[in-house]
């Protein structure tokens, strides 16, 4: 009986490894998708505006998650926050700044071409604090 399920056991491991090795050899498996580079932030100079537009909207969270849209030249063209508030002006708000203050490299294709992408980040209000 013991057998029975220590076999049943690893088949079903053998079973969640199997995608999972499929999925990193997808990934590295020579195709353009793997050859993409993402773009890459410079820099992010708007901690103390992003901090001062928070206070003022009373914004009290730990952390704001974000994703931008970069176009080919490397300049943030949309904002979308993670977790959105219920006010869109406060979604607007937040944006703004972030837009304003992030400058990146261009994501480049398998050919060398810039071309559009997305940056995913995350700005805690306690590190941006001890920085100031």
């Amino acid at each position: 009986m013991k057998s029975v399920l220590l076999l049943s056991a690893l088949a079903a491991l053998g079973m969640v490894s199997a995608p999972l090795s499929a999925q990193q050899q997808a990934q590295n498996d020579g195709t353009a998708r793997s050859k993409v580079k993402p773009a890459r932030l410079i820099e992010f100079t708007g901690d103390r505006e992003f901090l001062k537009e928070s206070s003022r909207l009373r914004v009290w969270r730990g952390e704001v998650g974000y994703t931008l849209a970069v176009d080919a030249a490397g300049m943030p063209t949309g904002c979308e926050l993670t977790e959105k508030f219920r006010m869109n002006y406060i979604n607007d708000k937040l944006c703004e700044v972030l837009l304003k203050h992030h400058s990146f490299e261009p994501a480049i294709d398998a050919s060398g071409t810039a071309i559009q992408s997305r940056y995913e980040g995350r700005l805690n209000y306690m590190e941006i604090r001890e920085k100031d």
